[in-house]
């Protein structure tokens, strides 16, 4: 196998160049050859994460799928992991000739990943014989020209997957990415009727606001009208806003609740850990909707009792506040996805206290019941899985707040 650690050398040796005394024509040539050679990089992961999806080794050595493992030795985002690894499976199983084309340096990683969003089960067969010929078509045509024709290709072939109708819901999707503690991105795709709907609905909020900005800046000009982008997301605020408060028996008001949650050490939270300062929200602190918890000396959720087998609503708030997520290390799967595992079962004369459960996501809610692996809970609330080889993993939280140091 190559030497990876020479090759990590020699990028970083690169990374730090004073590329300030460079000459122009110095400059263009390592560009060039940059971006060959990170194709041909892209060509090898790609291989080395097929490979080791394939023996399926983070699994059973760490408990974690391919991608959540490298995303979680490497502090990265899973998201980005599992996208190469879907293209890695696709180049392995059956686009071979575009793999050759990206080792060679003909193609980028973008074509590669194009190809295998458009080969996809339905026209898999029409777009592997087809391969050559969009090879060929990569290396003359401007990519942004080159995917569309590949998309347009795509819908032309997948009749079933395009005028089918019921595929169209499943084909409606919403991403809500952080961008920080305050920050959020929205990505998605919206087809049908429903979509049209939807633009029409924000198009007139938008249009609507637009007329209230102007009218606003005509009375007094400090005031400026918005942009189209950000009418657009205010009107899509409003519009979630309206469908939050359509309650009109509620006695609170139109407004959407907000759980906050009020830590000994005076900071405010939401239940997943997201910081919430009175100073920039003040209208949230006016009515909000408080959920109190108690915490022992240590700052530790104290227990709320057992009354019952399935964790109590005021329970499953305490571990979000406390855990965040699957407890799982590298694990990024949000507690509202997760069951509330017992570390002692309940069959076996367990207690549903709060110090001995834990949010797990479907996935390492089986990991934890595979033969030979164990689990227990700390002093902290904390937990530890050892596996059948011997291995040691720790529990993890993902509100940020660390362990309590009494």
């Amino acid at each position: 196998m190559f030497d990876t650690i020479e090759l990590e050398e020699l990028h970083r040796k690169a990374a730090g160049d004073d590329l300030a005394l460079a000459s122009d024509d110095e400059l263009l040539a390592a560009a060039t050859s940059m971006a060959r050679a990170r194709a041909a990089f892209d060509a090898a992961e790609l291989h080395l994460l097929g490979e080791l999806d394939a023996r399926g080794v983070t699994d059973r050595d760490f408990g974690l799928k391919t991608a959540s493992w490298v995303a979680h030795v490497t502090h990265g985002d899973r998201r980005v992991v599992a996208c190469r690894l879907g293209v890695a499976r696709k180049l392995r199983s059956c686009l071979n000739q575009v793999d050759d084309a990206l080792s060679r340096g003909e193609l980028s990683f973008e074509h590669a990943r194009a190809m295998s969003y458009a080969a996809n089960p339905r026209i898999e067969t029409e777009i592997v014989a087809e391969q050559a010929d969009w090879i060929a078509r990569g290396g003359e045509a401007p990519f942004k020209v080159w995917d569309h024709d590949l998309r347009y290709r795509s819908v032309m072939l997948d009749q079933d997957g395009a005028f089918d109708p019921a595929r169209e819901r499943a084909r409606n999707r919403l991403k809500l990415t952080p961008f920080g503690p305050e920050d959020f991105g929205i990505s998605g795709e919206l087809v049908g009727d429903e979509a049209v709907t939807t633009a029409q609905a924000l198009e007139h909020e938008a249009d609507r606001l637009f007329h209230q900005f102007t009218r606003e800046h005509n009375e007094c000009p400090d005031l400026e009208v918005p942009s189209r982008s950000t009418l657009m997301a205010l009107a899509f605020m409003n519009l979630v806003r309206r469908g939050a408060g359509t309650d009109v028996e509620s006695t609170r008001g139109p407004g959407t609740d907000l759980a906050i949650i009020l830590h000994p050490d005076g900071e405010v939270t939401t239940p997943d850990g997201t910081v919430v300062r009175a100073e920039r929200y003040p209208h949230l602190f006016c009515d909000p909707c408080i959920h109190p918890a108690t915490f022992d000396a240590d700052g530790l959720p104290l227990h709320l009792g057992r009354a019952q087998r399935l964790a109590s609503a005021g329970q499953r708030r305490m571990i979000a506040i406390r855990d965040g997520g699957c407890t799982f290390a590298g694990c990024d799967v949000p507690f509202n996805w997760c069951d509330i595992h017992h570390v002692d079962h309940w069959d076996d004369g367990g207690l549903t206290d709060i110090d001995t459960l834990t949010p797990q996501c479907r996935y390492h809610h089986m990991v934890t019941h595979r033969p030979g692996w164990t689990m227990t809970a700390t002093d902290d609330q904390r937990f530890v899985w050892t596996t059948p080889t011997g291995r040691v993993i720790h529990s993890q939280r993902h509100n940020g707040r660390p362990p309590p140091d009494g």
